[in-house]
């Protein structure tokens, strides 16, 4: 038999014990399997910039870099003389021309010109217009300061749909734009050489490959006759020379090996590597809508 001093020393240990175990617990570090574990917001896509670009992530304005990670909800922008490019993890590719402003998670554009070069379903948004594709390239401008927005399409079908004003969804082939301002129905039109280059003259020309940050500079034409660079030699006129028939035809200069330039020339550099600048676009037209 318990006696009752014993039988409330006892509960008083117990009472102890019960309290440095859930105090113990508190302290200590809950398990997790691999199943359980949490990780941090997920990478969605990778920067790339040429001149200063601004990046709004975590509430805080941050310089953007060559393969600074973004996330959902971040916030880039280019200033009048810089560029940027997205690359999301799946593969597609979004460039933002100077002036732009989007949020990060499909891509929405508050502002200024993207190209988009997706392989799967792919949604830009804005306050006017949202232009969903499949497999295609396209490029989406919103005003700058003005109610204006375009959606042209390089390559592939674009469905456009209104995301203010009561105008039925739009789908747009291949060299056709939409132009259209605020809610009002939009228009479309087919693109010209001019416009067509306007739109899409400042990406590079096959942004699929990887290693494209932005487009190469294109051959140079003479007046007549076929492209060709500034490392080919010049054409050979084919008129005889003016000179009288009785003066020695002109000594043909000594060869130089293979390789290897003539006194008082420069050998072409063969072009290594990428060169990774953009290609300023003309100066917008009165009917641009941007």
């Amino acid at each position: 038999m318990i006696e009752p001093d014993e039988n409330r020393t006892f509960v008083q240990r117990r009472r102890i014990i019960f309290g440095a175990g859930i105090l113990l617990s508190g302290c200590a570090e809950p398990y997790r399997g691999p199943a359980t574990d949490t990780a941090g917001p997920r990478r969605i896509a990778t920067l790339d910039v040429q001149g200063r670009v601004e990046v709004l992530q975590q509430g805080r304005v941050v310089a953007g870099s060559d393969g600074m990670p973004l996330f959902r909800g971040d916030e880039v922008r280019t200033l009048a003389s810089s560029y940027a490019q997205c690359r999301f993890v799946d593969g597609d590719r979004v460039w933002l021309d100077y002036d732009t402003r989007v949020r990060i998670g499909s891509i929405f554009t508050f502002f200024g010109r993207v190209f988009a070069s997706v392989s799967g379903v792919f949604q830009v948004d804005s306050e006017f217009v949202a232009a969903s594709s499949e497999g295609t390239e396209y490029t989406v401008t919103i005003g700058r300061g003005r109610p204006d927005f375009s959606v042209a399409v390089r390559r592939g079908i674009v469905v456009c749909r209104p995301r203010q004003g009561r105008w039925r969804p739009v789908r747009l082939a291949e060299g056709q734009r939409l132009v259209g301002r605020a809610v009002a129905t939009p228009s479309t039109d087919v693109l010209d050489a001019r416009e067509y280059e306007s739109e899409f003259g400042w990406v590079p020309a096959a942004p699929a490959v990887p290693q494209l940050k932005f487009r190469q500079p294109a051959p140079r034409r003479d007046s007549d006759g076929p492209p060709r660079r500034d490392s080919d030699p010049p054409p050979r006129s084919s008129t005889p020379p003016s000179a009288p028939p009785s003066s020695p035809p002109p000594s043909s200069p000594p060869s130089t090996p293979p390789g290897s330039s003539a006194p008082g020339q420069v050998s072409p550099r063969p072009r290594t590597g990428i060169r990774e600048r953009i290609q300023r676009p003309a100066a917008p037209s009165s009917n641009d809508p941007r």
